[in-house]
């Protein structure tokens, strides 16, 4: 499994509710048709901002979903919840898992 871990923070006056609405429209719109998506996890940070986990099958399939972004509907929407220069990613290949 491969992860895409985002770091941000929410543009001036956007608020939580706007933001997790366009994130439902880009699912329901757009990820959820992406071949090897799993999920999206949205979480609050100790920093007062925002860490999303977005989960793929595989490395490629991220890849290529990256390479789809500009066919988003609504892009503009989704662009505009984030502070300019506030984005960061990380990428993450699992390798093992411990579960209880």
């Amino acid at each position: 499994m491969h992860k895409d871990i985002i770091n941000y923070e929410l543009a001036e006056n956007v608020t939580e509710e706007h933001l997790l609405s366009v994130a439902k429209d880009i699912i329901d719109n757009w990820m959820k048709k992406l071949p090897g998506f799993v999920k999206w996890e949205i979480h609050s940070n100790c920093n007062g901002g925002y860490t999303d986990i977005v989960y793929w099958e595989t490395k490629e399939d991220a890849k290529n979903a990256e390479k789809d972004m500009m066919n988003i509907p609504n892009a503009s929407d989704w662009y505009s919840c984030y502070k300019k220069d506030s984005i960061s990613a990380h990428y993450l290949t699992q390798i093992a898992k411990f579960d209880k």
